[in-house]
């Protein structure tokens, strides 16, 4: 790998570790800020969404009060004013005050009178299950709650659910005009949280939400707001309306996320910045380290090239800087001064070098990397000329015993005196013995079928009996034997040289299962 491209591969990691960090940075630490900020401005906007609530409650509560507080109230409660109805309760009180129910109890807690408002028919209506159901509440409540309704001072407002639908509801007094009593009885006003009231508010305070009455009353519900992101477009908040401790209803509200898209952004401009920079570096410093380094070097590598290619070593560097490169020149020189001193010693010494790497130590025949070499030639020459290829594995007989009785020194003449009779056997150029590992040998007989293996084979065999070399601990004579797997193809694409070995091998396996001191073929 050149110089230029290992600075470059140094330079480019620092440059994307750069950009990562500040990656890192700004989405870890940067843009979290965005969030925080968009979900703060979406909370305080939800909150506005609670303030409407109020608000309208309050507007029902100062409404209910000013009826409650009245002197034509106080007379028509105690059967005093019977023109009080027509005179003020008509179907514009209910459509222009933008209440849904009004119920009169007296100080029995009876009720007096009672109006519906039917929207869709722009009229008053009589329901008596709804009636029933407002009393029914309010009894209940009553019950569970020791509600003062007839002090001077009493109000009670909220939300409940009538019908599955959220109401807003007020409770007053009826008291005179001056807010005195003693009270003859309680007003109670409702309105709707319908659809027409939720897009009033929309409008009003520019906020998208909407409400869904609480269902399951049994559950348990927290009037935490909470924030979720639905997806990278919108923002939802919502928060579980309670009364008295009671739910009501889940108010949602989505808000488009402005704000992050701002952060999103800032970040995205603030990483090309920083990777726009880096590559800016990433330049300046490579033109510094062409200048200074990488022209000097490419200088002394093509000298040093051209000395390589022509073996040349008479030529010299010529790098005259005051630098380290400069003083990398100057010892090239006198290295190659040395060079030129050893280098017919040292291609004598790669000769012999070669020839040990493939002569076995020991056998001072051929070794195993021999054998992998030219037997790979030897196949792809035979499949050329469609000629057949054989191998004998040959395998010393209870070499371990003989070992272990004659010691290690004896065994390792007895391989060397071995491999002779192998090598002695062979006639051809080609041919080849190799020691294969251990007590086996191997023979390599290129242009060479079974039948003239089979035939060298037998040979060898007789000529390792003829050593009679002895061997006490023999099971199959008194003196050294060999076994011998002998397998032959003509090389095609159909076969390999590895299936050949693999062959002979399992016949040298055959041998030794018929009694060694043999041979058998595959």
């Amino acid at each position: 790998m050149s110089l230029s491209k290992k600075i470059l591969y140094i330079l480019l990691p620092l440059l994307a570790a750069m950009v990562a960090v500040s990656y890192f940075a700004h989405w870890q630490y940067v843009f979290p800020v965005f969030k925080q900020l968009e979900r703060e401005d979406a909370i305080t906007n939800f909150e506005r969404v609670a303030a409407r609530f109020n608000e309208d409650i309050v507007d029902l509560d100062l409404q209910n009060k000013d009826w409650g507080a009245w002197d034509d109230t106080y007379e028509f409660i105690q059967g005093e004013n019977p023109d009080y109805i027509d005179a003020n309760l008509g179907v514009e009180s209910f459509r222009n005050g933008q209440f849904d129910f009004l119920f009169f109890f007296d100080l029995a807690k009876h009720l007096h009178w009672h109006g519906i408002y039917d929207p869709d028919t722009d009229s008053l209506v009589y329901d008596g299950s709804f009636v029933q159901r407002v009393v029914d509440r309010l009894q209940d409540k009553l019950i569970k709650t020791d509600l003062d309704l007839f002090s001077a001072d009493a109000h009670y407002t909220g939300l409940v659910l009538l019908e599955d639908k959220p109401v807003v509801y007020s409770i007053r007094p009826i008291l005179t005009s001056q807010e005195t009593g003693p009270s003859k009885g309680f007003v109670l006003r409702g309105r709707y949280v319908d659809p027409s009231l939720v897009s009033n508010f929309i409008k009003q305070i520019h906020v998208r939400f909407k409400i869904t009455p609480v269902a399951d009353r049994k559950k348990t519900y927290s009037d935490e707001i909470v924030v979720t992101e639905l997806d990278d477009e919108t923002l939802e908040v919502s928060s579980y309306v309670f009364s008295y401790d009671v739910p009501i209803m889940l108010v949602e509200s989505f808000f488009p996320r402005d704000i992050s898209a701002q952060g999103k952004v800032a970040v995205q401009s603030a990483l090309f910045t920083s990777i726009l920079l880096g590559f800016l570096l990433l330049f300046a410093l490579w033109i510094t380290l062409r200048k200074v380094v990488l022209e000097p070097v490419t200088h002394l590598t093509q000298k040093a090239t051209a000395i390589t290619n022509t073996k040349d070593y008479k030529k010299r560097a010529q790098v005259e800087t005051s630098d380290e490169i400069g003083e990398l020149s100057r010892q090239l020189n006198k290295m190659l001064d040395v060079i030129e001193n050893r280098e017919a010693s040292l291609e004598e010494l790669l000769a012999r070098l070669k020839e040990l790497s493939i002569t076995d130590a020991l056998t001072q025949i051929s070794n195993r990397l021999k054998f992998d070499s030219v037997s790979e030639m030897e196949w792809r020459r035979m499949q050329r000329e469609q000629l057949p290829i054989s191998i004998i594995m040959c395998d010393v007989d209870f070499f371990k015993q003989y070992n272990d009785h004659y010691g290690h020194v004896e065994g390792d003449q007895c391989l060397v005196s071995i491999a002779k009779t192998l090598e002695g056997s062979v006639a051809r150029p080609a041919d080849l013995v190799a020691r294969y590992g251990g007590e086996e040998f191997v023979i390599l007989l290129p242009s060479t079928g079974l039948d003239g293996a089979t035939h060298l084979a037998k040979t060898v065999l007789d000529k390792v009996a003829a050593m009679q070399l002895p061997h006490a601990k023999s099971d199959v004579a008194p003196h050294v034997t060999v076994s011998l797997g002998i397998a032959s193809v003509v090389p095609s694409e159909d076969n390999s040289l590895l299936q050949l070995i693999t062959d002979a091998d399992n016949a040298l396996y055959q041998a030794k299962q018929n009694g060694r001191n043999t041979l058998a073929t595959n």
